[in-house]
């Protein structure tokens, strides 16, 4: 009987994937890719695979292509990044398409060519050429910084924490948060769209009813929330005033409706992912100026143990962390939350100045003194 030939699997190294999308994409390679494809460690792997949409992309692209010049890789995202020296896969992810260009990307090292691969499953021919090369220092920087970033500085503690920084004016949260600020101002029902999958879907700000009704559902929304603002294909319109959201959505017509400190809540939970807002430290005391509706806004069950904290006095996240034996992650998100809702503000330290416990003279001791000069004079 003839013995069949076995190929290693093409090793794969992901940069800007979270834990749950890893162990997706290591199910999608074990049953439909038949195991031609495995996750790997950075050191070994034969491909890259780099989330250009996650938060830090630029960051892990810089690095890897400075550690990693002859690996080939890929990039995933909504929109093209125009990235040199990559095969660009568009989102979402087709795990066929996918496997055809790791294995292609793979295979091309030597005739040095890559190829654009739609999510539709045809692909075109890109005027780049993968160059297995070191980038200059100088090309190295510019992708660094060329777009907005959340930088990344370690914490000195105990626990050796990374913490993340991030911008909301970097995503969508501003937009949103302006859109929001504009609407109370006239009195107009504003309507924010988003392009996605080449179909504008309406977020709708009614302030007169204080809703917000939505087109895209919660699951679809929160990535996006995450997803640099550069990406996305928006705009923004008001409404005349005689229509408000019950006249924009029919009943047959599906969309999601909350309050719109409920959207706003969760739209700025969600875009800080537990990072801090930049101008922020963990040592930077905040201040709750007063208890927001829990039952309504709550994400997470430290919620209220954070609030009450706050409601005694002014602490730091890395304090609020310790004390309550939770993630600093939490307490950043908690703090954009109510920050974005006006709810929370943080505060400078001021250092007490010490109090002089001088004693004051006695007055007759004063007057025994002068009457004591008196005579010796």
């Amino acid at each position: 009987m003839r013995k069949q030939k076995i190929t290693n699997p093409i090793r794969i190294t992901t940069l800007g994937l979270d834990e749950r999308s890893q162990e997706v994409l290591r199910m999608a390679f074990s049953s439909i890719a038949k195991g031609e494809c495995i996750l790997s460690d950075s050191a070994s792997a034969d491909v890259g695979l780099c989330n250009m949409d996650s938060h830090n992309a630029k960051i892990l692209w810089s690095r890897n292509q400075t550690h990693y010049p002859e690996r080939p890789m890929l990039v995933i995202s909504i929109k093209d990044p125009q990235l040199e020296n990559c095969t660009y896969v568009q989102k979402p992810i087709n795990i066929t398409i996918l496997v055809d260009a790791i294995k292609g990307a793979f295979n091309s090292v030597a005739i040095q060519h890559s190829e654009t691969y739609a999510a539709n499953g045809t692909h075109t021919s890109r005027q780049k050429v993968y160059a297995p090369h070191p980038l200059s220092k100088k090309s190295t920087q510019e992708i660094a910084m060329d777009s907005p970033l959340a930088p990344e500085e370690q914490w000195n503690d105990k626990s050796n924490s990374t913490i993340h920084y991030y911008s909301p004016a970097d995503y969508l949260q501003e937009e949103l948060q302006n859109t929001v600020t504009q609407a109370h101002e006239r009195n107009l029902s504003a309507q924010y769209s988003i392009k996605l999958d080449e179909t504008w879907l309406h977020i709708t700000v009614d302030p007169l009813h204080n809703k917000v009704v939505s087109e895209i559902s919660d699951q679809a929304l929160e990535p996006l929330c995450t997803t640099p603002r550069y990406c996305i294909e928006t705009k923004s319109k008001f409404l005349s005033k005689n229509r408000s959201h019950f006249d924009v959505y029919r009943s047959d017509k599906p969309y999601h409706e909350c309050s719109i400190d409920q959207f706003i809540w969760k739209i700025a939970l969600w875009t800080s992912a537990g990072r801090l807002s930049n101008g922020m430290t963990p040592s930077t005391s905040i201040q709750l100026k007063h208890w927001p509706n829990l039952t309504r806004l709550s994400q997470s069950e430290n919620d209220i143990r954070i609030a009450a904290l706050l409601s005694e006095q002014p602490a730091a996240p890395a304090l609020i962390s310790k004390v309550l034996g939770i993630p600093i992650s939490q307490v950043f998100s908690f703090y954009a939350a109510a920050h974005a809702l006006n709810l929370a503000k943080p505060v400078e330290n001021k250092a007490k100045k010490p109090a002089l416990n001088i004693q004051q003279k006695s007055k007759h001791h004063s007057l025994f003194s002068k009457i004591l000069d008196k005579f010796s004079g």
